[in-house]
C-alpha cells in the first residue's frame, strides 16, 4: 500500500471487514448466531460500590438492594440506573448482615453493633449495643417492632426497637450464630443456625427454643423460610464436597425433607424462590457456595436445574431474589452480580445482567 493512498486504504478496510463473519462462525465451534446471543447477554458493568468484599445483600424496592461490605459501610444501590442512592459509613468494622422493613435498614457488625438508618440521613436512627462479640444475624418482626439478633457471643437476643432496648437475651453453649430468619405467619417463632450444627427454633414470648430439629455433620452456615412459613432451608459448611450441602425441614412435622449436593466448596446462603411459571411448573430454590456457583434447584425433586459460574469472583456470600426472576449474589472479590432466572428452551437458565 502506497502513502497516502486511499484507494489502497480502503480496500484493506473492505477485505478486515470480510474476514470477520469467516473468523468468527470458526471460532471455538460458535456459529455466528451464537456469537450474535452472546454478544446480546453482555454483561452490563458500574463502577463498584464497595472497596472490599460484600459480606451481605438484601432485596430493597424492585431494581434495588442493600449491601454491606468488609468496607464498613452499607449502601442503597440501583441497578436500573447503575448509581447508589445512598452510602451510609457509621459502623468502624465488616458489616455482617443487611435488613431492611419498609424505609428503614438495619445493619450488624463486627463492632459488636447493630444500626438502624434511613435513606438521606447519614446519622443512625438507632444504635443496638449489648453483644460481648460480633453480631452475626439480625431480622425483625413483620410489624418491625421486635428485632431478634445473635453473636458468636453464644447468645441471641430481642430488642424492642420503638424503646431502642434490649427486652431479652439467652445464651447456649457453643451456640455460634450464623444466621437468623423470623418464619412468616408467626407473630413469635424465629429460625437459626450456628456452628453448633443445630437448627434451633424459638420463641420469642420466652426467649427459649420452641423445639430443635436434629443435629447435624457440618456446621450450620445459613437459613431461609418459604413464605407459608412450613419450611426451613438451611446450608453447611464442607469443603471437597463433603457437606457443602443444602437441606430442606418441615416445621410442622419438625423432621428433614430432603438434601441437595453438588457443590465443591461450604454452601454459603440458600433462598427460596418467589415461583414463576415461566421458568418452572415447580418449586425452585437457590444456593450459593464458595465455589464460586450459584446453583437452582428444584425444592421437591431434589435436581440441579442450571448452574452460574462465577469464577473469579472467590467465595460467594450472599443471596436474594425479587419476585420478577431477579436474584442478586454478593461475592468476595468481584462486588455484586445481579442476575435473571428465566426460561430457556423449557429448561430454566440464570444469566448475569450486570455488575457492580
Amino acid at each position: 500500500m502506497q502513502p497516502g493512498c486511499f484507494q489502497c486504504f480502503n480496500s484493506l478496510c473492505m477485505g478486515l471487514k470480510k474476514s470477520k463473519p469467516r473468523r468468527f462462525e470458526g471460532y471455538d465451534g460458535l456459529t455466528s448466531d451464537e456469537v450474535s446471543k452472546t454478544f446480546q447477554t453482555a454483561v452490563t458493568e458500574y463502577n463498584s460500590i464497595h472497596g472490599d468484599s460484600v459480606t451481605c445483600i438484601d432485596k430493597f424496592a424492585p431494581g434495588t438492594c442493600v449491601t454491606g461490605s468488609k468496607d464498613k459501610s452499607v449502601v442503597l444501590f440501583d441497578w436500573k440506573q447503575g448509581i447508589p442512592l445512598h452510602r451510609w459509613t457509621g459502623h468502624t468494622r465488616d458489616v455482617t448482615k443487611v435488613k431492611h422493613l419498609g424505609s428503614t435498614i438495619y445493619s450488624s457488625s463486627r463492632d459488636k453493633t447493630i444500626k438502624a438508618w434511613q435513606a438521606h440521613k447519614n446519622d443512625p436512627l438507632l444504635t443496638f449495643e449489648g453483644h460481648r462479640l460480633v453480631v452475626t444475624a439480625i431480622d425483625l418482626n413483620d410489624e418491625g417492632t421486635l428485632l431478634f439478633s445473635g453473636s458468636r457471643d453464644n447468645c441471641v437476643r430481642l430488642w424492642d426497637t420503638t424503646r431502642k432496648t434490649s427486652v431479652s437475651e439467652t445464651e447456649v453453649s457453643r451456640n455460634l450464630v450464623s444466621c437468623a430468619k423470623w418464619i412468616p405467619g408467626t407473630q413469635t417463632l424465629v429460625a437459626q443456625t450456628g456452628e453448633d450444627k443445630m437448627l434451633r427454633v424459638w420463641d420469642t414470648r420466652n426467649m427459649q427454643p420452641a423445639f430443635t430439629f436434629p443435629a447435624q455433620q457440618y456446621f450450620q452456615t445459613y437459613c431461609d423460610c418459604s413464605r407459608d412459613g412450613q419450611f426451613i432451608l438451611t446450608c453447611s459448611n464442607g469443603f471437597n464436597g463433603k457437606g457443602c450441602e443444602a437441606t430442606l425441614w418441615d416445621v410442622r412435622a419438625r423432621g428433614m425433607i430432603c438434601r441437595y449436593i453438588g457443590h465443591y466448596q461450604t454452601t454459603s446462603a440458600c433462598i427460596f424462590l418467589p415461583h414463576l411459571e415461566h421458568v418452572s411448573s415447580k418449586d425452585l430454590i437457590a444456593t450459593a457456595s464458595h465455589d464460586s456457583t450459584v446453583k437452582i434447584w428444584e425444592r421437591e425433586g431434589r435436581e440441579c436445574v442450571t448452574t452460574l459460574d462465577c469464577s473469579g469472583a472467590g467465595p460467594l456470600m450472599d443471596l436474594c431474589a425479587w419476585d420478577d426472576g431477579s436474584i442478586c449474589v454478593s461475592t468476595t472479590n468481584m462486588g455484586v452480580y445481579q442476575c435473571m432466572l428465566d426460561s430457556c428452551e423449557g429448561k430454566p437458565q440464570l444469566t448475569k445482567k450486570c455488575h457492580f
